[in-house]
């Protein structure tokens, strides 16, 4: 979600001017510092949700001791605890499950406390986890909660998974599409069952945004707000950042390729080395 920080989430905040915030999956606090900062500079309030922190993380919170609560727990596990808040940053387990309980949860406390649910920031609403459920720890889940999964990666347009897309270094789904299955889809399910409107906006690049916007936190600053992110402008904008994005990635791949390419050359080498050593050895009468 850093990625869309100054140009979308930054400015929700400083317009929704929240109180009260959480964070529910901070990774390494890339998006958790400035949040941070405006809760220094306002004396709102951020609690963080994230079962599995870095060193990286720790070292941000550590910085701004007085403006954080931190919940080392799942989410599911903590929402329930906490008090309502303003404003949710939402990138926690990409999956259905985690997703549509993580919302029933945030606006049943509210209802109870009679407070107004608050405006949530969703990442990842696009492409690979839309539609698709990734698990962190899927043997936590119930299995009638998890669909069949494999370490395998994804390619656009192609519900099967590859040996060779992305993140194949994650639990994903076998399959895209279907009941139940992503993160969209759970936001999409939630809306449909809650019964009072809920103004969804999609930003549909880079994993996606989405902003959801319950009727009592609307504001007409705010809706000029989230209009102007779709003027031309602002998409633009948005298309130069994501291509220099892009490009450093392309870049980091490069790089990754020439070093594991010198890594191979190397083997190759010393492999040749132990097998001439081995010839001239076995080539040699015995003593």
């Amino acid at each position: 979600m850093h990625r869309f920080w100054k140009r979308f989430v930054s400015p929700i905040i400083e317009t929704a001017q929240p109180r009260r915030l959480i964070e529910i999956g901070a990774e390494f606090g890339w998006n958790t510092a400035p949040v941070l900062e405006y809760c220094r500079r306002t004396g709102a309030t951020l609690e963080i949700i994230d079962p599995a922190p870095p060193p990286a993380l720790l070292e941000v919170l550590a910085r701004y001791p007085a403006e954080h609560v931190y919940h080392r727990a799942k989410s599911l596990d903590v929402i329930p605890q906490i008090q309502p808040v303003d404003l949710v940053l939402l990138d926690g387990d990409h999956n259905w499950h985690t997703v549509y309980n993580e919302l029933l949860a945030i606006f049943r406390g509210a209802s109870e406390a009679g407070a107004a649910p608050p405006i949530v920031v969703f990442h990842d609403i696009a492409w690979p986890y839309a539609r698709r459920d990734m698990y962190y720890t899927p043997l936590d889940l119930d299995p009638s909660a998890r669909h069949p999964y494999a370490d395998r990666g994804m390619l656009p347009g192609q519900s099967e998974l590859t040996e060779n897309g992305l993140n194949a270094n994650f639990h994903n789904a076998l399959h895209e599409g279907g009941p139940r299955n992503g993160v969209l889809t759970g936001i999409e399910d939630f809306i449909a069952g809650y019964g009072k409107p809920l103004a969804f906006r999609q930003l549909p690049f880079f994993n996606g945004l989405g902003i959801l916007v319950p009727e009592e936190r609307t504001t007409p600053a705010l809706e000029a707000l989230i209009d102007s992110f779709y003027s031309r402008e602002s998409l633009l904008e948005t298309v130069v950042t994501l291509e220099t994005d892009g490009m450093r990635v392309r870049a980091e791949l490069a790089a990754q390729n020439i070093r594991l390419t010198r890594q191979a050359e190397a083997l190759r080498r010393a492999k040749s080395t132990i097998e001439a050593l081995r010839a001239e050895l076995g080539a040699k009468p015995a003593g």
